[in-house]
């Protein structure tokens, strides 16, 4: 629905994910959020489309659609307008990925797809761009309508067969694919060696939200933060590390962490702060773990607000960053832009935003290998002994990581995806090589229809 104010010429772009902020389960929210607000407003209108997933918004109501399997909330997010999904499977009591996703997750899915297809001739987009394949069901229709669509993988999800399938067909029906790393095209060139046209486009971070210059004024700076932070846990005065982020088993490393706390970090000089929630057994084995080290860990069980991530991060010494795999890595920029030293895998994105913009640059922090435990005990050990004997270091190792952090501001991220978007525009709905084009004689006479039946419901709804 195009509001009539609407600046002539100015692109309506449909962004179909599961998040956006304050529906939110990790970082793929933080990027589609950060994404709407940094395009260009005279030139792209960011239209997002999610499932309701339980959440009541904060945002202002504008109208109600009853389509035929769903009803569609639009509201006014800033300078996006949003729309929410509602029907049984698309609310469902503020889950955002069921599990297991073998059955609840890809009826899901399906459902979404599926709905959004229907609302796509209402939404007035000239392009779609998909955040994963959360959205797949609604390419076909997407083509026949003649509309370009953009896929972006953030990550491939092999180890959820259903979702794996729905990217492969993904992938084979955008008009562009995506990622977020060159290490990551590389590392999963068993997938996008389908298709040669795959671009890169780093994500980024809203620098003046993640800014020390953005918290509370602090005379004494980042040591009165560090000690009032340690005051409020009941930690001692010592060199502090913290994980921030989803338990699993599968990706984010936190076994390889604890099994670091276990075997070569006994008696070390340094604290270690936990925060996230997740898989119930590995939550278990971490507060055991900090039970049991005594004044020494500290498990923070929650999903921490952004504003509390950001306060953490400017507060400690160091971000401990294990994953096994990590297409980007958000996390590592916010702890680069908040002044924490990070101690992360060399994988995916992670090695390339700690490689540097030059050959044999090291980047602020240590690296060691995914997975392997001893090396990130030993990494952690030689920073906290670092801290303590040289705290100039630190300070110079801060700005370091500060200045790493300027190179993926949102602004960045957006205008390459602006860049994109009028280059896709252009060249129009083609498929992918080797796929035939619709049909473009329908598509108009499909869209006015589908427009006027959406008016028609909306009329029904008021």
């Amino acid at each position: 629905m195009r509001d009539a104010r609407e600046p002539r010429g100015r692109a309506r772009v449909a962004m179909l994910t599961c998040e956006l902020d304050p529906i939110r389960c990790g970082g793929l929210a933080t990027m589609v959020t950060a994404l709407c607000r940094a395009l260009d407003p005279a030139r792209f209108q960011p239209v997002v489309v999610l499932p309701r997933s339980g959440h009541a918004p904060p945002w202002p109501h504008l109208e109600r659609r009853l389509l035929p399997y769903c009803a569609a909330d639009r509201y006014q997010a800033g300078g996006s307008e949003v729309w929410l999904l509602s029907n049984p499977l698309l609310d469902s009591e503020g889950v955002i990925y069921p599990e297991p996703y073998d059955h609840a997750g890809i009826k899901k899915t399906d459902e979404y797809g599926e709905r959004v297809a229907e609302l796509l001739g209402a939404l007035d987009a000239r392009l779609l761009h998909l955040h994963d394949a959360y959205a797949y069901k609604c390419l076909y229709e997407a083509r026949r309508l003649g509309l370009p669509t953009v896929l972006t993988i953030h990550r491939l999800h092999e180890d959820e067969p259903p979702l794996a399938f729905a990217e492969m067909a993904s992938a084979q029906l955008a008009t562009v694919v995506t990622t977020v790393s060159d290490a990551y095209r590389r590392e999963r060139d068993d997938f996008f060696s389908a298709r040669q046209d795959v671009q890169v486009i780093p994500n980024g971070i809203d620098l003046d939200f993640w800014s020390e210059d953005a918290l509370p004024p602090e005379p004494a700076g980042r040591a009165a933060r560090r000690r009032r932070l340690l005051r409020s846990l009941e930690l001692p005065e010592r060199p502090t590390f913290a994980f921030v982020g989803r338990f699993d088993r599968d990706q984010k490393g936190l076994d390889v962490l604890l099994d670091a706390l276990h075997a070569g970090l006994e008696g070390a000089p340094l604290n270690l702060i936990v925060a996230g929630e997740g898989d119930r057994a590995l939550a278990e084995r971490t507060a055991a773990a900090a039970a049991a080290a005594g004044d020494r860990v500290r498990l923070l069980r929650r999903m921490l607000p952004q504003d509390e991530v950001r306060a953490l991060l400017a507060a400690v010494d160091f971000a401990v960053i294990p994953s096994r795999y990590e297409p980007f890595g958000l996390i590592l920029i916010e702890a680069l832009a908040m002044g924490a030293i990070p101690v992360a895998s060399r994988v995916g994105g992670l090695r390339d935003v700690l490689a540097g913009a030059q050959p044999g640059d090291p980047g602020p922090g240590r690296s060691f290998e995914a997975g392997d435990a001893a090396g990130l005990a030993a990494a952690m050990l030689e920073m906290a002994r670092l801290a303590l004997a040289a705290p100039e270091a630190m300070d110079n190792a801060r700005r370091a990581a500060r200045t790493r952090a300027e190179a993926y501001s949102a602004r960045r991220m957006a205008a390459r995806y602006e860049a994109l978007y009028s280059a896709t525009l252009a060249a129009g709905a083609s498929p992918a090589a080797g796929r035939p084009a619709a049909p473009s004689g329908p598509p108009a006479g499909r869209a006015r229809a589908r427009e006027e039946g959406a008016n028609d419901a909306d009329r029904s709804a008021t």
